[in-house]
């Protein structure tokens, strides 16, 4: 077959090819019986004259059954449908992507209905800052050091002599402290006046005999005025320079902070100190304790 009879073919309808071969086998039956027939009647004319009387029988297998070819035409005729009026070129253009696009819409659907969950982790993220603040403002503590230390000269006077007081004057003074050892304790070393419980029924707790009316802490130096202060500040200030010049010469860098802070403190107007430490106390509606 050539080109292009195949392309012709393929270019009729299923309908029309299923027609046109119930006809053709049709036509090839007939002309098979008709030459069956003839072969018959010949030999029953041979047979007249050799035998006069005799009919012969008819062989039912020289005919066919108007049953079975109803039969047949009902085996061979079928049902047509709107694709067996379609081409064979077009059955064979015709693509099936719609599957692709079912499961992209499916995904576009799952993806539009997780959608909410970013809005709620959103919603999440706002409520934090307010826990948050809470915090903050619970933790915004203010204390007297925590605002002259920054605000005012006294406030720089007091953290300055905090770092170096031991230069300046003992404590505890050994006057304050009692010859003997309390019975049932033992002293405490590097902490004079200071001893702990070994017997009885308050083993392990402290038993403290210093003086506190004359620590040295923030609480009995804001106490003070900033005159008594800067006295106090310069006599630590020369002690700590000779012990650091006798063990690391001179000329090092914490000479040289020290002898800023020793200028400093000799230019300080005293009395100016005390109003402004007052003002930053009560703006902040402070006391000292």
């Amino acid at each position: 077959m050539s080109d292009d009879d195949s392309s012709s073919s393929e270019d009729l309808p299923l309908s029309a090819l299923a027609k046109s071969k119930k006809e053709e086998s049709e036509s090839s039956d007939e002309a098979e019986f008709e030459e069956e027939y003839e072969d018959e009647d010949e030999g029953e004319g041979e047979r007249e004259d050799g035998e006069v009387g005799e009919e012969p029988e008819p062989d039912s297998s020289d005919f066919i059954d108007d049953d079975d070819v109803e039969d047949d035409d009902e085996d061979g005729d079928y049902d047509s449908d709107s694709s067996d009026d379609v081409p064979l070129t077009a059955l064979k253009s015709k693509k099936t992507p719609p599957k692709a696009k079912e499961v992209k819409s499916a995904k576009k659907s799952s993806t539009k209905k997780a959608a909410p969950k970013k809005k709620a982790s959103s919603s999440a993220k706002k409520k934090k800052p307010t826990t948050t603040k809470s915090a903050s403002s619970t933790s915004n503590y203010l204390c007297a050091s925590g605002e002259l230390y920054p605000q005012c000269d006294k406030g720089k006077l007091i953290q300055s002599l905090l770092a170096r007081w031991w230069y300046a004057y003992e404590w505890p003074d050994p006057k304050d402290i009692p010859d003997y050892t309390p019975r049932g304790y033992d002293a405490l070393d590097g902490f004079p006046g200071v001893y702990i419980c070994t017997q009885g029924s308050n083993v392990g707790k402290f038993l403290d005999n210093r003086d506190h009316s004359k620590s040295p802490s923030f609480k009995n130096f804001a106490k003070k005025d900033s005159e008594e202060l800067k006295e106090i500040l310069l006599k630590a200030i020369d002690a700590q320079m000779k012990d650091l010049i006798e063990h690391e010469g001179e000329g090092t860098e914490t000479q040289k902070g020290l002898r800023a802070l020793q200028k400093w403190a000799m230019k300080l107007n005293c009395s100016k100190a005390d109003r402004e430490a007052q003002k930053v106390l009560k703006a902040k509606r402070l006391s000292l304790p």
